[in-house]
């Protein structure tokens, strides 16, 4: 894996650690990624009773951290690529483990 890719899912991890500041945000990327499917933002704030335009904000910042991405196959409709976040997931418990490691814990 190149130092590019490992930089970028490092501050993707990093915008996912910073969703606990917004609430909003982290139910709707919670939701995506479980249900591996594409999602407009009429569904999504059916189904988590937001209004539409709290929803498209959140979709948005959501868009521009890189933790979702519009879908190409279905117009104004939203994904998550659950490898990349997988990905993530595992460098950063590598790293943590490597720390504590270095620590004798």
């Amino acid at each position: 894996m190149s130092e590019e890719k490992i930089k970028s899912l490092a501050n993707k991890m990093q915008a996912i650690r910073g969703l606990k500041r917004a609430p909003s945000q982290y139910q709707i990327f919670l939701f995506i990624l479980s249900t591996g499917r594409t999602i407009t933002v009429r569904e999504l704030s059916s189904e988590l009773g937001t209004t539409p335009k709290a929803t498209e904000r959140a979709v948005a910042k959501l868009l521009s951290k890189g933790l979702i991405q519009r879908a190409t196959f279905r117009a104004q409709s939203y994904a998550c690529d659950s490898k990349d976040i997988l990905l993530s997931m595992l460098l950063t418990i590598n790293d943590l483990q490597n720390r504590l490691d270095k620590k004798g814990i």
